[in-house]
């Protein structure tokens, strides 16, 4: 194949870069590991450098740069709005931006609303952002005829910057349909492909869809429909403003607060959303469309109580995506399943269409969400590179055998030398079990990182699932969390079936994208781990061989205790990204009431 070298981007919300090399995924990471910003909407630079770095690639050796989006939203960059906004500027664009444009039909300009947000620092400076903006205040349109005209506009501004970046011919450089990288993504990721498979995609907005269906025939991936017209990924995003929380980043607080809500509450709330939107066919149809969803809703559930409508909310995504879902199934009459796009990201919606009668699989990829469009747009180009040179597709585009894609710890030693306190070097897996069982919590940060928004035992923090005081502890003590949020438990796959209902192998939940039911066994061993609501389980489910180390802490914690699982919670302070280097778990560690961090095979405990 001569070296087919991929470098994929994404450059919004929880800005990325993945290394792709012959068909196999060699490194991706989002910028906020590097820059310690949660959900970093800026130019993904060190995240570029790492991925090239860790492949051994100079820019010039690579053949495609595929940037994920046709279509761009350069405002919410500027203005930093996935980082810096709070709540109250949220509110403060819905009063002052949409409003205004929706109700009162206004031509308002959202950069003049927001020029006490604009940063023009960022990279790569004034001399390409002003430019950028100018043309935002001054030449964008929102009229169809002149919608062309502003994507090619942005689609050279990023190309420009990149080549400058890199010092490359711009001609490398190509643009992937949101979708069609959430589609590619969840199907080539899988260790599951096969030819009449359901690929389905759903999420809040990506060049101008929000869900769409497609089916593998004959090696290829074929779509059925599209589109734009799905509305519960908005509605989450809005109720969640709407509870006082922080849209496009805590919506799974919601979900987490959804099943304390009593199931006779919520019929009133349920009516709402189903009063709003329903499912006709592979469609979505309104009732009557609300103008703006924040308004709508927020007069609706006047009087009505926080939980129920989380509850009624939650309930009302399961329900719709499922018929969705289940229609789907039976045009294509698929019995493997997979799903990409924001809206995987919920679980408990994911375990509904994982137990439909007839499905032989699911499978969600790590981190299903915009952040993974890196990985996502790199299978797409590799896709339509090997049709053009007449590659096998399925064996050249290789499945991800894990999520640990990120940087290695390398700065062990130089954080281990500045410490006063005994260090217990080559620290084996029956320690760290020993100390477990003993009641005590352990970071651990060793090896690459994983990819996305979980921890899969290489940024994790760990504790005995079956002590029920842990979850008050890590809550309180550690990561400062609400204090409904589930903590989720890792099991050996041995003991699957001993703890969660309806697993099966060909179901992709080592990643933790999928929701169980727990069985009687779980809830006893597993407890720390569960939600305390309803005692369903978003485990990861830890196949044979991914991680030994990780693996055989398990194990011998299983050996002490007859319990094959631990609490795995990700290493990180609440609202920051999970933990790089070893400075960033040192930092941790100091700051919170860990008890013991091990930095690659080094255990440092606390007195």
């Amino acid at each position: 194949m001569n070296g087919i070298k991929i470098l994929g981007i994404v450059w919004e919300m929880c800005s990325g870069a993945a290394l792709m090399i012959d068909g196999r995924v060699i490194a991706a990471a989002s910028e906020e590991r590097f820059s310690r910003v949660k959900n970093d909407e800026r130019y993904p630079l060190q995240a570029i450098e790492y991925v090239l770095k860790e492949g051994g690639i100079k820019p010039e050796e690579l053949d495609i740069i595929a940037f994920a989006g046709t279509i761009w939203n350069p405002p919410y960059v500027a203005t930093r709005r996935y980082t810096t906004f709070s709540q109250e500027d949220r509110i403060r664009e819905q009063k002052e931006y949409w409003h205004p444009r929706l109700y009162e039909k206004r031509d308002v300009k959202y950069l003049d609303i927001f020029k006490d947000k604009i940063d023009t620092d960022q990279y790569p400076g004034p001399q390409d952002w002003v430019p950028i903006i100018d043309f935002l205040k001054h030449d964008a349109k929102e009229a169809s005829d002149q919608r062309k005209h502003n994507t090619l506009f942005f689609q050279e501004a990023r190309r420009s910057i990149v080549s400058k970046h890199l010092c490359i011919s711009s001609d490398k450089i190509i643009f992937i349909d949101h979708h069609s990288a959430h589609a590619f993504y969840a199907f080539f990721a899988s260790q599951e492909r096969k030819n009449n498979t359901l690929i389905l995609t759903a999420d809040a907005w990506g060049d101008d869809a929000n869900a769409t269906i497609s089916v593998v025939k004959d090696d290829k991936i074929k779509r059925l429909s599209a589109s734009n017209n799905f509305a519960a990924a908005k509605f989450y995003r809005y109720v969640t403003l709407i509870l006082g929380m922080k849209p496009d980043e805590h919506e799974y607080k919601v979900m987490g607060l959804a099943p304390y809500a009593k199931k006779q509450h919520i019929e009133k709330v349920l009516q709402m959303f189903q009063d709003t939107q329903y499912v006709n066919g592979l469609e979505f149809n309104f009732h009557k469309k609300p103008t703006d969803s924040y308004y709508h809703f927020k007069e609706l559930f006047e009087g009505q109580r926080f939980d129920t409508i989380a509850g009624a909310l939650q309930k009302y995504t399961e329900d719709i995506l499922l018929k969705w879902a289940q229609n789907a199934f039976a045009l294509t009459q698929s019995v493997d399943i997979c799903f990409g796009g924001g809206i995987a990201m919920n679980v408990k919606a994911m375990m509904e269409i994982n137990c439909l009668p007839g499905v032989n699989s699911l499978f969600v990829p790590p981190t299903p969400s915009d952040e993974s469009h890196a990985i996502g747009c790199m299978y797409v180009a590799m896709y339509y590179e090997c049709l053009k040179r007449g590659l096998d597709v399925f064996k050249t585009i290789k499945p991800l055998s894990n999520a640990y894609l990120g940087p290695r710890i390398t700065d062990d030693k130089l954080i281990i030398n500045k410490r006063q306190e005994a260090i217990e070097a080559n620290t084996p897996p029956s320690r760290i079990a020993d100390l477990l069982e003993k009641g005590y919590v352990i970071g651990v940060a060793r090896g690459r990182s994983e990819f996305g928004a979980r921890a899969l035992g290489n940024r994790s923090i760990l504790a005995d699932p079956r002590n029920i005081s842990v979850v008050r502890k890590i809550n309180e003590m550690i990561k400062s969390r609400d204090f409904w949020m589930p903590f989720a438990p890792v099991i050996l796959e041995e003991r699957a079936s001993d703890y969660i209902n309806g697993y099966k192998k060909n179901v992709g939940a080592q990643f933790m994208t999928l929701a169980f039911q727990t069985t009687l066994l779980g809830q006893r061993d597993l407890t720390a781990g569960l939600h305390q609501a309803d005692l369903t389980s978003r485990p990861q489910v830890l196949k044979p061989g991914v991680n030994p180390f990780y693996e055989e802490i398990i194990k011998e914690f299983q050996k002490k205790t007859g319990v094959g699982g631990l609490l795995n919670t990700s290493f990180n302070l609440h609202g920051e990204p999970i933990v790089q280097t070893a400075e960033d778990a040192m930092r941790v560690f100091n700051l919170s009431k860990l008890d013991g961090l091990l930095i690659n095979d080094a255990l440092i405990m606390k007195p």
